[in-house]
């Protein structure tokens, strides 16, 4: 079971979550989704100045030489590293490509490991190609016994797609990534306690919303927001951090990242928290690929 551990070092600092193998992950991380290289490069450089600890990126976002760019010359033990390699369906050659695509990751990045490597989501069809992804997970092993990841997981998985990996799988995924928001709920389809009872821990991406500006600034947050000298997307964040749910978060802008970091220093009230959790707007599903 993960354990929080909140940092009592100045405010700057960031909160971690214990994983099921020991390694602790910052709550928040800096996403690239749908940045080129050069902006990749941009904004990682402004959020490590600003003291975000945690990178995320991807083999399919192609902007891992960007973020390599932003993270030379920083001490390697002084941030944290998670990528993925996207899906296989191949029963035969999942395990041979998933293997060069982890080689592309840490040689695209110029590192000798990365802190989590995830699978980025599971294939179409999900379980009809299960042979596939157990052959996949067999293939982030090794990488970890390799010493090529600190931790390896999943991202976008239902509870279908870890069954069948875990048929095989000789590590429990450490972490599920997956869409989660105000106006899902606090247990979205239930993967956030089916996680739990695994060990897993679950982490956040999209966590202001789908986009509509309505954990931005709409009328709930903002107002919950004002109560507490705090933006209306602050409290978005905070919702997720409030629930022990690590989140991963993204902006090119200074001040916007600033604010970002600004979400775990205080707390909402009982009363606003359910509030919040009683939303249902706006919707969204944890995963894009599978359903249940």
């Amino acid at each position: 079971m993960a354990l929080l551990v909140l940092a009592t070092t100045p405010l700057s600092a960031i909160p971690t979550v214990t994983l099921n193998n020991g390694v602790e992950m910052p709550m928040i991380s800096l996403g690239t989704w749908q940045y080129s290289p050069h902006v990749a490069e941009q904004a990682v450089a402004t959020g490590l100045q600003l003291g975000f600890t945690h990178i995320d990126t991807a083999n399919d976002y192609e902007n891992q030489r960007g973020v390599a760019k932003a993270l030379a010359g920083y001490n390697r033990s002084s941030y944290f590293l998670t990528t993925k390699v996207p899906s296989q369906t191949s029963s035969y050659g999942s395990y041979a490509a998933t293997t060069q695509d982890l080689r592309d990751d840490v040689d695209e990045l110029g590192l000798d490991y990365v802190d989590l490597m995830l699978v980025h989501f599971p294939p179409h069809g999900n379980t009809e190609h299960c042979k596939a992804m157990q052959e996949q997970w067999r293939a982030m092993e090794d990488f970890y016994h390799a010493g090529k990841a600190k931790a390896i997981g999943v991202s976008n998985y239902c509870p279908s797609s870890l069954e069948c990996i875990l048929k095989t799988a000789k590590i429990t995924p450490a972490v599920n990534q997956v869409e989660y928001h105000i106006g899902m709920g606090v247990d979205p389809g239930g993967i956030k306690s089916y996680c739990k009872k695994l060990g897993i821990t679950l982490q956040a991406y999209s966590p202001l919303g789908d986009g509509t500006g309505e954990l931005i600034s709409g009328a709930l947050v903002s107002g919950i927001g004002a109560t507490h000298n705090k933006t209306g997307a602050q409290v978005s964040l905070h919702w997720a951090f409030a629930h022990g749910v690590p989140l991963s978060t993204k902006s090119t802008s200074a001040r916007h990242l600033a604010a970002d970091l600004d979400v775990f220093d205080w707390q909402l009230s009982a009363s606003e928290l359910a509030k919040l959790d009683e939303a249902s707007s706006p919707s969204g599903h944890y995963s894009f690929m599978c359903t249940e």
